[in-house]
C-alpha cells in the first residue's frame, strides 16, 4: 500500500468522525454563544443587562417626582397671583386657578416642563402671541400618550396672564396666523362670560380663513370652527364647561340659523343665474336683519354694492358680500350671500328650486328653538336603554324569533277539528253562513252505557 494513500485515509476518517461528533451534540446556549460568525457582516448577539434598582434609589425617584409636582404646582400658582393682581382685564367666568379644565388636561399641562418654561420666560401679551405665532401647528388638546399639546400650554398661560377688551379684540382679528385667533375663541369658551360672548364671535360665524383643529384632520375655516365650538360641549374628546341652560339655548339658535345661512349660501353659489342677478346692481331682494330689539328676520332689500375681498387682509373672499338698503327703513347693511334670498315669485321658472324642494323662506326663530330642543333630547336619549320604555314579555318574544308550535293530532292537546271530517254550514238568523263540524253518530252500545250512568246517578242523587 502507499504511504501517501494510507495518510490521506487516516485524515479522511478523522474528520469525518469529528463531523459526526459535532451533529450528534446538543447545541446548548452557552455553545451557541461560542460560536463564530460566518462572515464578518454577523455580529454577536448582545446580552442586555438587567437592572435593578435598590429600595433606596427607588425612593429617591419617588422623591425627585414629588419635588418636580411640588415645584410645578408653585408656578402655577404664582402664575395665576399674577393674574389675580391685574385691574384692566377681562372678567372671568369661572374659577380662577382651574379655568373650567379638564382635570386631567390641567393636571398634566400644569406638570409639563414646557408650560413651565412658558411662565418663567414669557411674561406678557406679546410674548405669548409671538410663541404661538412660532410654534403652534394646530389646536389639538393632547398629543401623543396624553401629553398637553402647545396650543393648550400657552393658552393656560393666556389664561394666567388675563387679557384685556384690547387685547382680546386684537387676538380675534390678528391677521398673521390663524391659530392666533383660534386660541382667542378657545379663551372665550372657557372663561369668557356667557352674556358677552354672542358680540366676540358674531363677526366671524362665516369667517373663510382656513385653520387645522386637529393634528390628523384636514383644514377647516375659522367660520366653522367657531360655530361647532360654541354650539356643543366636545372638543376633541375634551369636554368643554357648560353654559347657563337660557344662554346656552339662545346661542345654539342663533349659530343655527348660522348654519342654515351657510347652507343657502352654498346652493346660491351652485346657480349661475341667481348668482348674476345678486351680481347686478339695484337687484331687489329679501335679505336677513335684526338687533337687540327685533329679532331675525327677512325685510325686502336692494343691492347697491358688492364686495370680493376682505377689507383687512384684502384676500378675495369665496362667497361675496352685499351692501344692501332696505327701502322701508332707510338703514344699510352689510350682509352675506346665505343672508339673501329672492323674490316671492321671481323664480317661478327656476326648475332646480322647484326640483330641491329647499323652502324659500327660512325656518321662524321658534321652530329653531324647537329644533335645538330636539337636538338635546337626541343627545341625551342617544344609545342609552334605560331613557326608552322597557320592552315587554311580547315584545322580548317577538325580538327573538319565537314562533309558537302548530298542535299537532293526537298529542295531549287535541285541536278543534280532526282530519278528514265532515263540515256540514249553519245558518244564523241574519242568514250568514257559518261552518261548524259535524256531531259524531254514537252507536247503540254508547247509548245504553250513557242513559244507564244517568239512572244511577239519579237513583243516588235524586
Amino acid at each position: 500500500m502507499d504511504r501517501t494513500h494510507g495518510t490521506q485515509h487516516a485524515c479522511t476518517i478523522r474528520r469525518n468522525t469529528r463531523n459526526m461528533q459535532t451533529i450528534n451534540k446538543k447545541a446548548t446556549p452557552e455553545t451557541r454563544n461560542r460560536e463564530r460568525p460566518r462572515n464578518k457582516q454577523q455580529k454577536q448577539p448582545k446580552i442586555k443587562a438587567k437592572v435593578i434598582m435598590s429600595r433606596s434609589a427607588l425612593w429617591r425617584q419617588e422623591g425627585n417626582f414629588k419635588e418636580r409636582e411640588k415645584r410645578a404646582d408653585e408656578i402655577f400658582q404664582l402664575a395665576c397671583e399674577e393674574g389675580r393682581r391685574r385691574n384692566n382685564a377681562l372678567p372671568l367666568w369661572g374659577p380662577d386657578d382651574s379655568f373650567h379644565f379638564n382635570p386631567l388636561l390641567l393636571r398634566n399641562t400644569i406638570q409639563s416642563s414646557y408650560f413651565q418654561t412658558c411662565c418663567e420666560s414669557l411674561s406678557n401679551w406679546n410674548a405669548v402671541i409671538d410663541e404661538i405665532y412660532y410654534k403652534v401647528t394646530h389646536l389639538q388638546p393632547f398629543q401623543a400618550e396624553k401629553s398637553p399639546s402647545t396650543a393648550f400650554c400657552l393658552l393656560l398661560r393666556l389664561l394666567t396672564l388675563r387679557m384685556t377688551a384690547h387685547q382680546m379684540d386684537l387676538t380675534l382679528k390678528h391677521v398673521d396666523s390663524p391659530y392666533i385667533r383660534g386660541i382667542g375663541f378657545l379663551y372665550l369658551r372657557y372663561t369668557g362670560p356667557p352674556e358677552e360672548i354672542w358680540k366676540w364671535i358674531q363677526p366671524y360665524l362665516f369667517d373663510e380663513e382656513e385653520i387645522k383643529v386637529e393634528m390628523s384632520a384636514r383644514p377647516t375655516t375659522v367660520g366653522e370652527f367657531v360655530r361647532r365650538l360654541f354650539s356643543g360641549r366636545d372638543f376633541c374628546r375634551t369636554t368643554l364647561p357648560r353654559l347657563p341652560i337660557l344662554v346656552e339655548r339662545d346661542l345654539q339658535v342663533k349659530i343655527l340659523q348660522a348654519d342654515k345661512a351657510a347652507e343657502r349660501a352654498a346652493f346660491h353659489f351652485k346657480n349661475s343665474a341667481r348668482m348674476a342677478y345678486f351680481q347686478t346692481l339695484g337687484s331687489k331682494v329679501m335679505a336677513l336683519y335684526g338687533d337687540d330689539d327685533n329679532p331675525v328676520q327677512w325685510y325686502k332689500a336692494e343691492i347697491d354694492r358688492i364686495i370680493t375681498r376682505d377689507e383687512q387682509t384684502g384676500a378675495h373672499l369665496k362667497y361675496p358680500r352685499f351692501v344692501v338698503s332696505f327701502p322701508e327703513y332707510g338703514n344699510v347693511e352689510t350682509v352675506t350671500l346665505g343672508e339673501l334670498d329672492v323674490l316671492d315669485g321671481e323664480w317661478k321658472h327656476d326648475r332646480s328650486v322647484q326640483a330641491s324642494g329647499r323652502e324659500r323662506q327660512p325656518s321662524s326663530e321658534r321652530a329653531l328653538y324647537d329644533e335645538v330642543r330636539r337636538r338635546e333630547r337626541d343627545s341625551v336619549t342617544a344609545n342609552r336603554n334605560w331613557a326608552r320604555r322597557p320592552p315587554s314579555t311580547k315584545d322580548n318574544v317577538a325580538s327573538a324569533g319565537y314562533r309558537r308550535p302548530e298542535p299537532e293530532y293526537n298529542s295531549y292537546r287535541q285541536p278543534s277539528q280532526r282530519p278528514n271530517e265532515p263540515r256540514v254550514d249553519k245558518t244564523t238568523s241574519r242568514g250568514e253562513s257559518v261552518n261548524t263540524v259535524a256531531p259524531k253518530k254514537r252507536s247503540q252500545e254508547e247509548e245504553a252505557a250513557i242513559a244507564e250512568k244517568k239512572r244511577r246517578l239519579a237513583a243516588r242523587y235524586g
